[in-house]
């Protein structure tokens, strides 16, 4: 039973059990310790929160063009449109700002000492900076890595480790980091912890295939999106109705049916919820006001002219852009790894057969 699925506490009933004992310590200092063990890779944060605040600029830029249209050809202030536009901006610039992009903080960092993993103290929901948990290597019940890249001859990705503490597992998840830097730190120092490493949802010691208990449910989501392209694209064309907004969030649902379909193969169904939801933010955030504008009758700068609170919802198509390509470009990293991996594996054995 996890930990984080008992009551608050509950929870805080076992923290201080766990502190009497020396498991949680607290230390406001820099912690002293034999191995910076792994840490967040921290360059995929920072492109990351540069697109969201570039593209927030550009939103703004975009409703403000639209505002001083409004001023300048029809006399129109409309003054709920500044507000609107500058409470968005705030809300996201709020919602994002927090993204870690420090390289000097050290708070996704496990360390060790002696035998003992160090990590930071959380719950699940929130983490207490100067709280710590130290716990033995041979508590670790499971570590599982989920590939998202292969940089030069370095795989990436995130990890988690779980531990078993007290009959309870505490899982703790770096979320972006150097995966083969992390196996060959495990090799060397906790070689008995190889047989606990689970490497996108398979054991490196077991050699049956991997079951995707996933797989049929994500199969049917994806024939489910890829008709509703084809209907978006097919309806139109018989009804002899030409609309580029149905076009787009065609293609966009068609991409999409893609991507689901792959992730039952390539082990990237944790990124399926996600590819969802932000193609659901492209359709409404930039096809739904161009469908508008396109059945108003009126010419588009006309129509921003006149109505430039039609812009506003164009936060959702940019963000919705921001977190498609993030996935996407997993992905195509992804496929990329496995080929490239698939290729050496085929060298390595066609050497071994000369």
């Amino acid at each position: 039973m996890k930990l984080s699925d008992l009551s608050e506490e509950e929870i805080n009933k076992i923290k201080n059990q766990l502190i009497e004992n020396g498991t949680i310590f607290q230390k406001k200092k820099k912690l002293s310790y034999d191995t910076k063990f792994f840490e967040t890779v921290t360059i995929s944060n920072i492109l990351i929160k540069f697109f969201l605040f570039f593209t927030l600029g550009i939103y703004a830029i975009i409703n403000l063009i639209g505002f001083v249209l409004s001023i300048l050809y029809n006399n129109n202030t409309k003054i709920v449109t500044v507000i609107g536009v500058s409470a968005i901006c705030f809300i996201v610039f709020a919602i994002f700002r927090n993204i870690n992009t420090n390289k000097n903080k050290e708070e996704f960092a496990i360390y060790v000492k002696d035998d003992n993993f160090i990590f930071n103290y959380c719950n699940d929901v929130l983490s207490t900076p100067d709280l710590f948990y130290s716990l033995p290597y041979d508590s670790i019940k499971k570590i599982e890595f989920l590939i998202y890249t292969l940089r030069k001859k370095d795989i990436y990705g995130s990890v988690t480790f779980t531990f078993t503490v007290c009959g309870y597992d505490i899982s703790y998840i770096i979320r972006f980091t150097n995966l083969t830097n992390i196996q060959k730190l495990l090799k060397s120092k906790f070689p008995s912890l190889l047989k606990n490493l689970i490497i996108d949802g398979k054991s490196i010691y077991l050699t049956e295939p991997r079951k995707n208990k996933h797989k049929l449910k994500f199969i049917l989501i994806s024939l489910t999106t890829l008709v509703m392209s084809v209907l978006l694209f097919i309806i139109p064309y018989i009804l002899n109705y030409h609309s580029i907004a149905l076009i787009i969030s065609s293609i966009v649902l068609f991409i999409t049916a893609i991507n689901i379909f792959l992730s039952c193969y390539i082990y990237t169904f944790y990124l399926v919820q996600g590819i969802i939801i932000s193609s659901v933010f492209i359709i409404i955030g930039f096809c739904v006001p161009l469908f508008i504008i396109e059945n108003s009758g009126i010419a588009f700068m006309n129509f921003v002219i006149l109505n430039n609170e039609v812009l506003m919802p164009t936060v959702f198509g940019i963000i919705g852009v921001c977190i498609y390509s993030y996935i996407i470009n997993i992905i195509i990293s992804k496929i990329y790894y496995i080929l490239k991996s698939k290729r050496e594996l085929d060298l390595k054995a066609g050497s071994y057969e000369q």
